[in-house]
């Protein structure tokens, strides 16, 4: 908001400066350089003589009543008197000089006369000739109209900043809604970003605002809709697999007891009976998945030692890679909020990822602090690549193409972990770390004792 109304409020300062800049200039060359303000310029040198026919009249008269000899002490006396320049000089001297054609023809006749030019962007010099009636003699008197740019910035200096509130308070006015829309509509972008896709905005906001806040949510309408559509397919196909998966293992069963002699016909049926299991649990993976998609109802988070929760996880799952060192380093009780079934379903994933892709090392670190918590699962792999870090929690996305059982995995597992801290209003990130390989990390926070208490 601040920087809008700042950025506002300069640009039409600046603007209203440039074109009185511009103003001036313009007044300024038509006044030098064209016909037009020739013109208007006689007109106003007429007008100034006019207004000084008196005063001029007095002063030549006082001069006349003396001899031209004593013309030059007469205007010593009257010097101190006045504050601009006055100066007798030789009509041929001005006629020869530069001067404007009508100032030219009213000496050559005898004539008063005025000459009116810009002298700075507050004021302009005006020079009056008067020839004195009987020599060759002319009063010259050269004066600056309006007031200096110190004496203009105190009389208009209140007046200034009285304009310049009025015009601040305006655009405040009128930026401030703007800013509070705009504002609005950011916060629903990001909310719906961050996986609530129920996330809307008001579209009652002035144009076009409000058409960019309508074109927002009918944009976040088709995509919830086809969001919920493509879970609702997903669970509905999970579902329907399962009872032919079901059907499939009592048919195995039978056919195993049927052909336990015939030892090729087990060895086919035991790969096809490991075939139905990965089948199973890729089912119950996408299950999983859907279950946790962004919008269903919020988990109930209960009070565990995520260190009892994480060396349960360790002993269950350490025996399937007894080639690997594993280490656990955390504080004897980690008291924590969480959901223990999918927190530790996270952890789990996360292990059972470092264990396909360490060579002689995994490292499970954990860690409370207040009301955050982070677990992090380190092995000595081949790492992933740093533009690729954010692509692994995306569904069924692997860095190798590969779907054999020497890996194993369906591309679903670290992203049910970043379902699980979506979930929890976590997160889980992928950087590099000391042992060469990969490290998973897993961050998540609660509501604090002050927290539950407002």
């Amino acid at each position: 908001m601040n920087n809008l109304f700042v950025r506002f409020y300069v640009g039409v300062v600046a603007a209203l400066a440039l074109a009185l800049l511009l103003v001036v200039l313009a007044a300024a060359g038509r006044h030098e350089t064209t016909a037009a303000r020739e013109a208007q310029s006689a007109r106003l040198a007429e007008h100034y003589v006019e207004l000084t026919q008196g005063n001029h009249w007095l002063m030549q008269e006082a001069l006349l009543a003396r001899p031209p000899a004593e013309w030059d002490a007469v205007l010593e006396q009257w010097r101190p008197h006045f504050r601009y320049p006055i100066a007798l000089q030789p009509a041929r001297e001005l006629l020869a000089g530069e001067l404007p054609p009508f100032v030219r023809e009213r000496l050559a006749v005898g004539e008063p006369a005025a000459w009116s030019r810009l002298a700075s962007p507050t004021s302009e010099r005006l020079t009056l000739y008067l020839p004195l009636a009987g020599s060759d003699r002319v009063l010259v008197e050269e004066l600056e109209l309006g007031p200096p740019v110190d004496v203009l910035l105190d009389l208009l200096g209140v007046d200034l900043v009285v304009l310049l509130a009025i015009l601040g308070l305006t655009i405040l006015a009128l930026t401030r809604p703007l800013a509070r829309h705009v504002n609005r509509l950011a916060d629903a972008a990001s909310a719906f970003g961050a996986g609530r896709l129920d996330a809307r905005v008001g579209a009652s906001a002035p144009e076009p605002i409000g058409r960019l806040a309508r074109t927002f949510n009918a944009m976040a309408e088709r995509i919830q809709r086809a969001a919920d559509e493509q879970q609702a397919t997903l669970q509905a196909i999970s579902h329907e697999l399962r009872t032919p998966i079901v059907r499939l293992h009592f048919a195995l069963e039978v056919a195993g007891g049927a052909l336990a002699e015939v030892p090729a016909a087990r060895e086919h049926l035991e790969e096809m009976a490991r075939d139905v299991g990965e089948i199973e649990a890729l089912v119950e993976e996408l299950l999983t998945y859907a279950r946790l998609q962004p919008g269903a109802p919020p988990l109930e988070l209960v009070q565990l030692d995520l260190a009892e929760l994480v060396h349960d996880v360790v002993r269950d799952l350490g025996p399937l890679a007894p080639r690997l060192a594993l280490g656990i380093d955390g504080p004897a009780s980690a008291p924590c909020s969480a959901h223990p079934r999918h927190l530790a379903r996270a952890v789990s994933n996360l292990l059972r990822n470092a264990q396909r892709h360490a060579r002689a090392q995994v490292r499970v670190r954990f860690a409370v602090a207040g009301s955050a918590a982070t677990v992090t699962v380190d092995d000595d792999g081949p790492g992933i690549p740093e533009e690729h870090r954010a692509r692994v929690f995306l569904p069924f996305e692997r860095l190798d193409a590969s779907r054999s059982r020497a890996t194993g995995g369906y591309g679903l597992g670290l992203a049910i972990v970043h379902r699980v801290m979506q979930a929890h209003g976590g997160s889980a990130r992928a950087e590099a770390c000391d042992l060469g390989g990969a490290r998973l990390v897993l961050a998540w926070s609660w509501p604090g004792e002050a927290d539950r208490g407002d």
